[in-house]
């Protein structure tokens, strides 16, 4: 049950990296996008390659994949979504035919069969209180939890983070107030596509992993935002960890079938009682 639960918490802390990613790039540019999670799987798939095909070192090759999955979220913001001006619908369309792309070209580049990075801890196994846990799972919840603490840090204590807070709870206040729309959208961009990266590589190295591995992520990311409330980080933390727990500790209670729709039975309960998220705001 001790590894159940910290499995529980480990795939809890990708949901949160994918939902306040995508969270964020919603609130500041009113977009669905909908290949976030192709950029989750990219993620994976860059570590993969220069972690095993190029033979760099396992947080190294984590370091460059945010690297580049933040450059790629800026030209996706530059070059696709701002020429279309926000539109709903189109960039819904738009963000459904780069996922489908995305994934294609994927399977052109690294085949089909499911694919798996070394673990990056030498020790098996953690020793905490008696409980044997896998060490490997214990880091990547301390890094996820560090990413998320070093985004809030930057959203509450820089003039950036500040203006972007700004730009996502009244994007048009904000921008009467000077704040320069196009760097607040990339900025946006580039900080969402980065936290999915990191959720990728990281998962990358506790499970295996192939191209279609995003459609998931990318429903559990929109699960969390919609129980934790889309306008509260903190909202969003504590709808993850228990969206992570239930995908965590239910298959060992109850079986995957039960397991599998669980989490979407937990969301219908907690709308019906709280309908804008534990800490989200009614509007």
């Amino acid at each position: 049950m001790a590894q159940s639960i910290l499995n529980g918490f480990c795939m809890g802390w990708s949901y949160i990296l994918i939902a306040v990613g995508l969270s964020l790039i919603f609130g500041v540019m009113n977009i669905l996008q909908f290949a976030h999670g192709e950029v989750y799987m990219l993620g994976a798939y860059i570590v993969y390659a220069f972690c095993v095909i190029v033979g760099l070192n396992f947080f190294l090759a984590l370091i460059i994949s945010i690297a580049l999955m933040a450059l790629f979220g800026l030209l996706l913001e530059k070059f696709i979504f701002r020429p279309l001006g926000g539109e709903l619908l189109t960039t819904l369309i738009v963000s459904l035919g780069l996922m489908i792309i995305l994934q294609s070209g994927v399977q052109v580049g690294f085949g089909i069969t499911p694919k798996a990075i070394p673990s990056f801890s030498h020790a098996a196994v953690a020793d905490i209180m008696g409980m044997k846990m896998a060490a490997d799972r214990l880091i990547v919840v301390g890094i996820s939890i560090a990413a998320i603490l070093g985004l809030f840090f930057v959203l509450k204590k820089t003039k950036l983070g500040q203006a972007l807070t700004a730009s996502a709870q009244h994007f048009d206040a904000a921008r009467l107030m000077g704040i320069n729309p196009n760097l607040m959208a990339a900025t946006a961009m580039a900080i969402g596509s980065a936290l999915a990266a990191i959720a990728g590589g990281l998962i990358g190295s506790v499970l295996r992993f192939n191209a279609f591995m995003g459609g998931a992520a990318l429903l559990k990311g929109l699960i969390v935002i919609i129980t934790g409330g889309k306008d509260s980080i903190l909202g969003v933390v504590l709808a993850g960890l228990l969206i992570g727990l239930v995908d965590g500790i239910f298959p060992v209670l109850f079986g995957p079938a039960v397991a599998s729709i669980a989490s979407l039975v937990i969301v219908v309960i907690i709308l019906l009682v709280r309908p804008q998220g534990f800490l989200g705001h009614a509007q």
